[in-house]
């Protein structure tokens, strides 16, 4: 009979595993992503502050450096306008003048440029102004063009001074009296007071603020202060560039490699980009100052980038130690499940050693850890026991068809089969006066030998008949050679029986003699009975001859222990390979063909 398909369904050792490695996903992963996104949005947010706020640091030193002059220039020249001061009387004007900027020492100087009369130039020295006069100035017409438009203070582009030795941001303020416009007043303004705030002002990790103008040209930077520095810049009387500063990581800022920060987007007030230099990563962040136009000037600051990957790769750190967890968890998880799936699989390998009817192999089903199961094991071993029993008064062969079997009981059909009937001779007298535990013992112990002998053969066991009993071949599965292995059967009793008789009588017991009858011939095999009570038989008249050759071997010569009687049908369907010897006579009421002549089986195939 074919194997049944394997049924539909994925192995219990592979499910469990998998659902519970689905489970801590399903439930794991959403924490991690909200956690990795909060940590993202934390560290953009924080890291977006915390820039601008420094930022925030260095524009308001400059304001606080450049606002007082302009904010006294202003409130000059609103002066001269109201008529508090008399711009055409020098003295009075001078002292006004020099009494107002005391108060803003950044501006190092500044200059009276009258439109009709001589301009003056005021030089801060031992914490005064000094006037000098001067002939001229430079561009004098264009500075009054400009003034003329201007409706109070307006800065002017940052130049170098040879008389300050560093970069100037220059102010002019028109003056107007009564309305008629009378000249401008020009302040100059120190940047090395930035440069040396830059290079106290201590921000952390290793930041590094400046200050410029012109996108690539340096107003302030820590590196201004130093006197190797000024020195080399004053010996080319020029504003240093970012590449003549000294600062490589400065110079670098607008290298083509230029990349986008993560935690920059619209609403920031900083702008910045990040890149290599050298083997190491830096990032510039800076803000553009519009309140000194026509000056563009920049503030801001560099500082490498193992800050931003120390707090990066802290946010990191969350999906992979959610990933590394929850790797852990689903291990855990398929141990766990193989562990739950172990009782299950040993009760399913227990119900396929009794599907195959393996009762003797029946592995033991202990408690676990799980009452379920338990239950179900201890249920199962019950029934095992059952089954055990059972199987005990059923052919083996009959009850593993049955169990094959999809549907109710087989039908009953007529089949050719071979028929076996064996019978001890002298067990009647060996009983006789004996206890029956003996006599019991004597027909179990032997029948213990000859019962799997004729299974091994491939017999089904019909039934036991008192000391004998009956089998047959080709039924309930069909066998071709059913004659063939029926004599092979009878030949392999013989041996057990003799072999049981040479044991007990080498221990000075009593043995007995075993006649075997054989035919083949059609029969009607399969149930028999009542819906209560069904019996699995052969009957017909091939049975009733088998059993009449049984009998009638009490006439054979007895040569050995065991007189196996075969039938002319059986003889001839066994084929070649058995001795046969003749036997005269024949038993009584046997008239079905096939039968005659008799033989007695003495031998056949190693």
């Amino acid at each position: 009979m074919a194997a049944d398909a394997p049924p539909p369904g994925w192995p219990i050792a592979r499910l469990l595993p998998v659902l519970l490695v689905g489970l801590v996903f399903l439930a794991m992963a959403p924490v991690i992503g909200v956690a990795y996104y909060a940590a993202q949005s934390n560290y953009e947010t924080s890291a977006r502050e915390r820039n601008e706020l420094m930022v925030d640091l260095v524009e308001r030193r400059l304001q606080s450096h450049l606002q007082p002059v302009h904010a006294q220039l202003a409130y000059i020249s609103d002066a001269v306008a109201r008529g508090e001061v008399d711009f055409d009387d020098r003295e009075q004007w001078r002292t006004f003048a020099l009494g107002a900027l005391a108060a803003a020492p950044q501006a190092v100087g500044f200059v009276v440029v009258p439109v009709t009369g001589e301009p003056t130039r005021f030089v801060r020295s031992d914490r005064s102004m000094r006037p000098e006069h001067i002939e001229n100035i430079p561009l004098a017409d264009a500075l009054f063009a400009r003034a003329r438009a201007m409706g109070g203070p307006g800065w002017g582009e940052p130049i170098w001074s040879y008389v300050a030795g560093e970069p100037i941001l220059p102010l002019i303020v028109p003056v107007r009296v009564r309305g008629e416009f009378r000249g401008i007043i020009g302040a100059v303004i120190d940047t090395s007071g930035l440069s040396r705030f830059l290079d106290e002002l201590e921000l952390e990790g290793g930041r590094t603020p400046f200050i410029l103008f012109d996108r690539d040209k340096v107003l302030a930077h820590p590196s201004l202060v130093k006197e190797q520095v000024s020195a080399r810049l004053r010996e080319r009387g020029r504003v240093p560039t970012l590449a003549e500063l000294g600062d490589p990581i400065l110079a670098a800022m607008w290298g083509a490699d230029q990349r986008d920060l993560s935690w920059l987007d619209q609403k920031s007030s900083v702008r910045g980009h990040w890149s290599w230099v050298g083997d190491r990563s830096f990032a510039w962040i800076y803000r553009p100052v519009t309140d000194y136009a026509p000056a563009e000037l920049m503030v801001g600051y560099h500082a490498p980038g193992r800050e931003s990957a120390v707090a990066r790769w802290v946010v990191r750190s969350i999906p992979i130690a959610g990933g590394i967890l929850m790797l852990l968890t689903a291990l855990v998880a398929v141990v766990l499940g193989r562990r739950l799936a172990q009782p299950i699989l040993a009760l399913a390998d227990a119900a396929g050693a009794v599907e195959r009817l393996e009762l003797d192999r029946v592995p033991a089903l202990g408690d676990g850890r799980i009452r379920e199961l338990n239950q179900a094991n201890r249920a199962f071993a019950r029934m095992a026991r059952g089954l055990h029993l059972s199987a005990t008064y059923l052919p083996r062969a009959l009850v593993a068809r049955l169990t094959a079997t999809k549907g109710g009981l087989p039908a009953s059909e007529d089949r050719t089969l071979t028929v076996m009937f064996c019978d001890l001779e002298g067990y009647t007298a060996y009983s006789r006066g004996r206890p029956a535990a003996e006599a019991t013992a004597y027909l179990n112990d032997l029948l213990a030998r000859i019962g799997p002998a004729i299974e091994a053969a491939g017999g089904t066991i019909d039934k036991y008949l008192g000391d004998g009993l009956m089998a047959f071949w080709g039924a309930p599965e069909p066998t071709p050679d059913h004659a063939r292995a029926a004599c092979l059967g009878a030949l392999a009793v013989a041996a057990e029986v003799e072999a049981f008789n040479r044991a007990r009588r080498a221990r000075g017991l009593v043995a007995c003699r075993m006649r075997i009858g054989l035919h083949t011939g059609t029969v009607m095999v399969g149930n028999v009975g009542f819906a209560g009570r069904i019996d699995y038989t052969a009957v017909g008249e091939a049975v009733n001859v088998a059993s009449r050759l049984e009998q009638f071997g009490r006439h054979a010569p007895k040569i050995e222990e065991v007189t196996i009687v075969v039938s002319a049908a059986c003889r001839e369907a066994a084929g070649d390979g058995f001795v046969h010897e003749p036997l005269d006579g024949k038993p009584m009421d046997v008239a079905a063909e096939g039968v005659l002549p008799l033989t007695v089986l003495r031998d056949g195939p190693a």
